[in-house]
């Protein structure tokens, strides 16, 4: 069974258009991860540019078509576009990050300024989790990622009046519900 997401398999679309236009493809994301991997083997030659200093270290090229791993931080993709928009003279960048990534990383922000503390529930291979822990952890030092509800630890919601819940976008609902 192809359990592939839709929007992934729109992805590896966009990557054979692009490539089919006469350009090279660049993918955002993280080197190793499953999602990448796949994107990448769509097309010969993809090159995967996971930081701004990786970006900085690629030469100067004239077309390029860039994506990113559906589930990356749009700030980490705006640092590499904007890097990638002074070595490259015809650059076609199409948005790859699907919407309840964006949503729930702009959620997080707001959640982890207004609880006490936050659960992330969430696979730790999950690179979508891992980033929503590490977002919130950067707000409220009081985030926890688990698994499942066997996890959390009582004394984590010692004096305290707020606690807000969070999950990757590949949580099942089973594990968001108890």
């Amino acid at each position: 069974i192809d359990a592939t997401c839709p929007l992934v398999h729109e992805i590896h679309r966009e990557v054979k258009r692009l490539s089919e236009d006469g350009r090279q493809i660049i993918i955002i994301g993280d080197h190793g991860h499953d999602e990448v991997i796949a994107i990448a083997n769509q097309v010969k030659g993809s090159l995967v540019v996971s930081s701004p200093s990786e970006a900085t270290k690629l030469r100067k090229m004239k077309r390029v078509g860039v994506v990113s791993q559906s589930t990356q931080m749009i700030e980490n993709v705006q640092e590499i576009i904007n890097i990638l928009m002074t070595k490259v003279y015809d650059l076609r960048f199409v948005n790859t990050i699907c919407f309840p990534t964006k949503r729930n990383h702009e959620q997080i922000k707001e959640l982890a300024k207004e609880c006490d503390v936050v659960i992330i529930i969430g696979s730790f291979t999950s690179a979508n989790s891992k980033r929503l822990t590490k977002m919130s952890q950067t707000i409220n030092k009081n985030t926890y990622q688990v698994t499942c509800s066997d996890e959390i630890d009582e004394s984590w919601f010692k004096n305290v009046k707020t606690a807000g819940i969070s999950a990757g976008a590949s949580t099942p609902n089973y594990l968001i519900e108890s």
